[in-house]
């Protein structure tokens, strides 16, 4: 009998967890971490192996020996912006993965990043782009990529841009704002589904390394993005400046290209039309 392929998942919040089902449906063996005792019995009950993983400057590092008993090892925790030691509580995390990552088995690492570690630089940016983040966050991403990529092992870094998907439906985003600036910027948004499809192939890949960018193809202005959002979700629309300060607009050109990957989601105004209907 064949042996499944272990992938262990950092981090089973609002992306992991979907993840973690979808692979489970592929007949992968999953192993996913928490941070709530509370958790723990709901992913038993999906069939997800469960740990209890928490970074904390103020305890010691966590033993992530059976954690990291895996093939596959996807990193999927976003920096904590809520809370005041996020940012210290992350760069832990980094560097408590990277000391055990040594001397596991896992052979492929995922590490889903994000697209702020580009400027808004007024261009097209590709995974070939230079890269200067201009948030604390981004700036700790970007840091931990530099460390992950040191790794003896096939390091795939995902930038993914804005999530939007069930529970985080973007009408909410400006509810009732007026005069928001930027309103002729070009949003940067990508699909849970979407993401979900791209890290699937970026598993299956045996050729996969590197930076690949994770963006819808569609980029409409945050002014028709957000008004449409609002309205479909019977929220106060908000108003925007009819203007176009700074921006990016992110391409998955290597993504599309290398992977032959196609988004499920190609036009964001269609996919807001189509919720409501």
């Amino acid at each position: 009998m064949e042996n499944k392929v272990k992938i262990s998942l950092l981090g089973c919040g609002w992306l992991g967890f979907p993840l973690a089902i979808n692979l489970i449906s592929k007949g992968f063996q999953v192993k996913g971490s928490t941070t709530s005792q509370d958790k723990l019995a709901i992913f038993r009950e999906a069939g997800i192996d469960p740990f209890l993983i928490q970074f904390n400057t103020s305890s010691n590092d966590p033993d992530l020996h059976d954690f990291l008993d895996a093939d596959i090892l996807i990193i999927s925790v976003p920096p904590g912006r809520r809370s005041i030691d996020g940012i210290a509580n992350y760069r832990k995390m980094a560097k408590t993965i990277i000391d055990q990552l040594r001397i596991s088995k896992v052979s492929k690492l995922i590490f889903i990043s994000s697209t702020s570690v580009y400027p808004d630089s007024n261009a097209t940016l590709t995974e070939f782009s230079a890269v200067d983040p201009e948030t604390e966050s981004g700036m700790v991403i970007k840091e931990t990529e530099d460390l992950l990529s040191g790794l003896d092992m096939k390091v795939i870094l995902l930038r993914l841009s804005g999530l939007i998907g069930p529970k985080r439906m973007p009408g909410r985003f400006f509810v009732g704002k007026t005069n928001v600036p930027n309103g002729l910027a070009p949003v940067n948004m990508i699909h849970q589904d979407d993401v979900i499809s791209l890290i699937n192939c970026l598993i299956e890949s045996e050729t996969a390394k590197g930076v690949y960018n994770g963006c819808s193809p569609s980029h409409p202005s945050k002014e028709e993005f957000y008004t449409l959002a609002a309205r479909v979700e019977h929220l106060e629309p908000p108003t925007f400046i009819s203007e176009k300060l700074r921006w990016k607009l992110i391409s998955s050109d290597r993504t599309e290209r290398e992977l032959n990957f196609r988004y499920k989601y190609l036009s964001l105004i269609d996919w807001l039309k189509q919720i409501h209907t």
